[in-house]
């Protein structure tokens, strides 16, 4: 099996070359559908096989098509596809709770790095998920108002300034966690100010002096910013690096802001950009991590049928349970979706004799009543 994976892996690169040499973006426009419980759900899926149908288009072979078959989570894993653009061809509503459509899609296989377009389609595939900055700097916000600016060119929704600049003035410990890196204190912060993730770190500024800028009146600015991208549901890291930058000027102060502005601007175009897409794709490719909590669950046997419940249902990857306590069920669900969809799939199933009721959804967590 490793080895035919491998050779399907390999047949995927050198037909992808195969085509870039026809067409220089790599794009490939195919027509793809989905039905959900919503337009959105469907258009999801629709984006979704889209991007199936794309890579389909190298496999050239019926043993290699079989064997994507088997293999396609891993292989939506392993590959940069996207959805560049799209047109609506067809939609309607067959149901109170079944949408289809129908749409002609443009597909990328590039990484989508520089893509603004499909990064826009990215960003409302996962319901535009909004970030958080919190950076500590010694005298001034230049690396937190580059990392916003960037983030911003790049169509993401933020948490206010303003917010972040009342929760640095109140110097509360957590804050201070959160940016040494701890990242329950992260994730924390995320949660109480409506942040889905939250990028936090510290910079740390110096002077370097030699005898030849001394000559010139140059001084040599150098900062340093270590920062990490924190899912505020989960407190996972989504990643964590860091980087450093100089920058010569007349003035002390102006070298080293000038140093901590590129410091930043390299660590989201090199490091934290990046990571930050290639887990987005990988949520909507093969499922989002979901914290569920069920209340009012009187007994093993009740909690038993919940989670076998939840597990059937359509586009729900795996269930896990975290505890069972007090009445309380608290589970990990990887959904092929977002919180809001899954919450519709659950609300208003019945187990034994009693109704599954969501009464919170906040983020990537749904509470949930047996009533």
């Amino acid at each position: 099996m490793k080895l035919i994976f491998r050779t399907l892996v390999l047949s995927l690169i050198l037909w992808a070359g195969l085509l870039s040499a026809q067409t220089p973006e790599g794009d490939i426009t195919v027509q793809a559908d989905g039905f959900g419980i919503s337009k959105n759900d469907a258009l999801l899926k629709a984006k979704r096989n889209a991007v199936e149908k794309g890579i389909g288009t190298f496999l050239i072979s019926e043993t290699e098509i079989k064997n994507y078959e088997l293999q396609k989570d891993i292989i939506l894993t392993k590959t940069m596809g996207s959805v560049k653009r799209y047109d609506l061809l067809e939609e309607k509503k067959q149901g109170p709770e079944d949408f289809y459509v129908k749409i002609r899609a443009v597909v990328s296989l590039a990484n989508i790095k520089a893509d603004l377009a499909a990064l826009k389609i990215l960003l409302e595939s996962m319901d535009k998920p909004r970030m958080m900055v919190v950076i500590q700097e010694q005298d001034g916000k230049t690396a937190e108002n580059t990392i916003i600016d960037f983030l911003h060119q790049k169509g993401f929704d933020l948490v206010d300034a303003a917010t972040v600049a009342a929760l640095m003035q109140k110097d509360e410990p957590f804050v201070g966690r959160a940016a040494a890196g701890d990242p329950a204190a992260a994730a924390q912060i995320g949660a109480a100010n409506g942040a889905e993730y939250v990028i936090v770190g510290r910079v740390a500024k110096s002077l370097k002096e030699s005898a030849f800028l001394k000559e010139s009146g140059m001084v040599s600015g150098q900062a340093t910013i270590s920062a990490k991208v924190v899912n505020a549901s989960t407190a996972k890291v989504i990643s964590a690096n860091s980087t450093s930058s100089a920058a010569v000027h007349v003035s002390a102060d102006a070298a080293q802001t000038q140093a901590t502005a590129k410091a930043a601007a390299k660590l989201m175009d090199r490091e934290l950009f990046e990571a930050i897409v290639a887990s987005f794709q990988d949520m909507l490719n093969n499922g989002i991590a979901l914290d569920i909590i069920v209340k009012k669950v009187p007994d093993f046997k009740t909690q038993k049928a919940v989670r076998q419940l939840l597990a059937g249902l359509e586009d729900v990857v795996s269930v896990s349970k975290k505890a069972f306590s007090s009445g309380q069920l608290t589970l990990a669900i990887v959904f092929k979706g977002n919180a809001d969809a899954f919450s519709e799939r659950v609300d208003g199933q019945r187990v034994l004799d009693q109704r599954l009721s969501v009464t919170d959804i906040v983020g990537s967590r749904v509470t949930i009543h047996l009533q």
